[in-house]
């Protein structure tokens, strides 16, 4: 842990550098010393990060609020006050007439460096004790909506997505993901088989109307060969988010995951070719709620939401109305859609639509999100027509849980998402002044002021693959954003473990990043006339995982291009989350 310190030391002097006027910081760095050997790595992961969040809001409202845990000088904290008085005034806290954007981003990227690093194992076991519990909670605080609101959202609903119900090729195919069985990827496909054959012995239009095979009330099918093929029970499991807090999410059986991923795709294309939801829904790239958080940020007309644990509250009551009109897609959701949880010592039957490892969740979220915003701008309408509801869709953009509204009608969107029992995390929502939040961008008047983030420890390249490559991303983005002391100390704690060269910021290889992009060639490429440089790149390991017959046959089906990219994955399959660096010739340009 020691450098985790040493890094806060050479991002100070970096803040010395870019801020040659600023007065106290070597005063702030004693401040992180003690109380780092006091508090541990908590200090910098757990109490700078709600520095942060203070901070955040006061840009936002106008007035630095308290810091817990950080004493006072004048009205604003006495730790990184030097910094801290060019954007709030020391006398009132109030936020200066021209708080300078440099400072807003230095003191950000020291508050949150450590935001996204993760906890260790045994405050890991705890935090995913805490994600279960908050899990369960959460889902049994799940209540009825409002009727009348309800029909109206209803309503409005029947208005999109036309012709979801005309659909039969639903393009079924299995998700990276673990799924409850525990299968391999080319298991995945032998059990799919195998489970299908189990109706009358045949595998009938299996590329073309499997859902409607699979999800069918069984009437044709004889008390003999009957069989529940669908899994009622998926399994919690958390993954990594911040350091305070983890991800849970549902490890879904192979059978419904399979159907799952047919349905998102088919929902998804719809999405983006309905003449309403293509104007607030692009669920294939985060980049137009990062432009309007920019936009918003400069002009103050566009207000940013961000929902709290917004999946484990979207309740199954509103899904079913949101999709009332598509009863047959509606039925697929539902049948594919596993009822149960186990959580360990018990099974939790849910309230909730379904939990994040349900293929359908993020897109079903966010049209239901993005529905629940066109309702709540349209409310004063009796008669809701398309043209009305582009108009509106025009005034809000969804991604996930991440909402952006136009300022007029904040306020009432605000209201029908709480109402529909949804919650708003307050810390990051911004619709008053200069500061906005969205998809991964924070933005202070037109500038981006997002931090870098360290994910891993440094103390661990020589051993995890992982950790390795992200430091290498992490000291480049910190050499690109003028912070040369801590890149510098990354670098050169890399270089100790693995030698590696200049490399364009697209290469697909490990190596240090430049601001002209500067690459070293090392030989000219005969066969793909290429000038190549050899460095380190991630590669997966991989295990032994034989597919043939009928079943390999079923994968080309759903998959024909696959052997093209990988010729071996009929015999081997990558082993998730396993990872090695490999040296490999790659393109300098």
């Amino acid at each position: 842990m020691k450098s985790l310190l040493s890094l806060s030391r050479s991002l100070l002097q970096d803040l010395k550098r870019l801020h040659p006027d600023v007065e106290g910081l070597d005063r702030d760095l004693l401040t992180i010393e003690a109380r780092f050997k006091d508090e541990g790595d908590g200090f910098l992961s757990v109490a700078l990060p709600a520095f942060g969040n203070a901070l955040d809001q006061g840009i936002a409202s106008g007035k630095m609020a308290n810091v817990p845990g950080f004493s006072r000088n004048g009205q604003i904290p006495k730790f990184l006050s030097g910094i801290a008085r060019h954007i709030f005034d020391t006398k009132t806290g109030g936020l200066r007439d021209r708080p300078a954007v440099d400072a807003i981003l230095s003191i950000r990227q020291v508050l949150y460096l450590f935001k996204k690093f993760l906890p260790a194992d045994e405050r890991a076991t705890l935090l995913a004790s805490q994600a279960i519990r908050d899990f369960e909670t959460t889902d049994r605080s799940i209540g009825d909506v409002d009727t009348s609101r309800l029909e109206r959202f209803g309503l409005v609903c029947t208005r999109v997505l036309l012709g979801l119900d005309v659909v039969q090729d639903h393009k079924c195919k299995h998700g990276p993901g673990a799924v409850m069985e525990g299968y391999t990827p080319n298991q995945k496909w032998l059990e799919v088989y195998n489970r299908l054959l189990d109706f009358d012995g045949r595998l009938c239009n299996v590329g073309y109307d499997l859902p409607a095979m699979l999800l069918a009330d069984n009437t044709h099918v004889t008390e003999s060969s009957h069989v529940d093929l669908l899994g009622s029970c998926a399994r919690l499991v958390t993954v990594p988010k911040t350091c305070t807090a983890l991800r849970t999410i549902t490890v879904e059986p192979c059978l419904n995951q399979f159907v799952q991923q047919g349905l998102n795709s088919t929902l998804r294309e719809h999405i983006a070719k309905d003449p309403v939801l293509r104007h607030c829904l692009t669920l294939d790239s985060q980049q137009p709620n990062q432009v309007l958080a920019v936009e918003g940020s400069l002009s103050g007309d566009w207000c940013t939401m961000d929902l709290s644990s917004a999946s484990d509250r979207l309740s199954l009551q509103v899904v079913k109305k949101a999709f009332a009109s598509r009863p047959r897609f509606l039925e697929s959701l539902l049948a594919s859609r596993t009822p149960n949880v186990n959580l360990g010592s018990n099974t939790l039957t849910l309230k909730k639509y379904a939990g994040m490892g349900n293929a359908t969740t993020f897109p079903v979220q966010s049209y239901v999100f993005a529905m629940l915003a066109i309702t709540a701008i349209t409310q004063s309408e009796s008669n809701p027509t398309i043209e009305k509801l582009r108009r509106a869709a025009k005034n809000v953009r969804v991604f996930g849980d991440d909402i952006i509204v136009r300022r007029e009608h904040f306020q009432a969107v605000a209201d029908w998402i709480t109402s529909f029992g949804l919650k708003i995390n307050q810390k990051k929502t911004f619709s008053e002044g200069n500061f906005r939040e969205s998809c991964g961008v924070d933005s202070y008047k037109g500038t981006d002021v997002t931090p870098v983030y360290l994910r891993y420890d440094p103390d661990l390249i020589s051993t995890d693959p992982n950790a390795f490559a992200s430091i290498v991303s992490t000291a480049n983005q910190l050499w690109l954003r003028g912070y040369y002391c801590a890149a510098t100390f990354l670098k050169e704690l890399c270089e100790k473990v693995r030698y590696l060269p200049l490399v364009h910021r697209d290469s697909s290889g490990l190596g240090w990043h430049t601001r002209l992009n500067a690459t070293t060639y090392q030989r000219w490429s005969r066969t793909l006339h290429r000038f190549e440089v050899q460095t380190f790149a991630l590669s997966p390991k991989k295990r032994k995982d034989e597919l043939d017959g009928y079943p390999a046959l079923l994968k080309f089906f759903h998959l024909p291009r696959l052997g093209e990219d990988d010729p071996t994955h009929l015999s081997v399959s990558a082993r998730k989350f396993c990872l090695s660096l490999r040296k490999r010739w790659v393109p300098s340009w």
